[in-house]
């Protein structure tokens, strides 16, 4: 069973124990970059401005719940529907995610669901790098899985480039060189950076482009310490008990 699989398991019992109806009603839609993310100055590589990612906000209620994908898509239908997706591509894993979110958003069981916008990103950044020498220390040899520009330029900032690896699945960042840090492919050398790296900083939308599997199991077998950062995977790491660090999102 794969970790979204578990993942909408335990949701499914959630919904059951909170005696949600399965009819009830979500609508999807895709948002543009400025409802997304603001102006983020002085950062202009975000996937989201580059066109490589949306985000797709689900809306439940009063509740809002968001998740990345490279497939945006505008939906409406019930959670019944939702559940029965079959979940074998990415739009319809990151419709399940979103929904997820934004039903345990208003059931009070996750928080910060929705994304950061404008100065948001680097605050974040700050306080990830931040947190990371305040609970690890500064010896840790600290790995990014998803190219996140601000939480790398904050990371480097604090413990040194030759102590980062970053890699990352777009095929035009691997191979540039970012804050000091290669990037490296995020398929093919992630063996090697969970051989290299102490501690793992992995995007919660790897739920919905399906490499979570495989990023846990990569480090895990390491045993190496995961942390998931963003909106993508807020309810799921409730679910799921994962650590998540997300700091300035709504």
């Amino acid at each position: 069973m794969t970790i979204l699989k578990k993942a909408q398991k335990l949701f499914i019992q959630v919904l059951m124990k909170k005696n949600i109806s399965l009819d009830e009603h979500i609508a999807a839609e895709p948002l543009g970059v400025e409802e997304a993310l603001g102006d983020p100055s002085p950062y202009k590589d975000f996937a989201l401005q580059r066109g490589v990612e949306k985000l797709v906000e689900v809306k439940y209620r009063e509740a809002r719940g968001q998740a990345f994908t490279s497939c945006p898509l505008r939906w409406k239908g019930t959670l019944g529907e939702v559940l029965d997706l079959p979940l074998e591509s990415d739009r319809e894993r990151a419709l399940l995610v979103a929904s997820m979110n934004a039903v345990g958003r208003c059931l009070d069981l996750a928080d910060k669901t929705v994304h950061c916008k404008d100065d948001g990103p680097e605050r974040c950044g700050k306080k990830m790098a931040a947190e990371l020498v305040e609970k690890y220390g500064m010896d840790q040899v600290i790995g990014i899985v998803g190219y996140q520009p601000a939480l790398l330029k904050n990371i480097v900032s604090r413990f040194g480039p030759e102590k980062v690896r970053t890699a990352d699945l777009n095929p035009e960042n691997i191979g540039k060189v970012a804050c000091g840090v290669p990037i490296w492919d995020g398929e093919k050398d992630l063996d090697r950076i969970a051989e290299e790296c102490s501690l793992c900083m992995a995007t919660g939308s790897s739920l919905s482009n399906n490499t979570l599997d495989r990023i846990l199991e990569a480090f895990c077998r390491k045993d190496k310490k995961v942390i998931f950062y963003g909106t993508t995977i807020a309810f799921p790491a409730v679910l799921l008990g994962l650590d998540r660090l997300c700091f300035e999102s709504k």
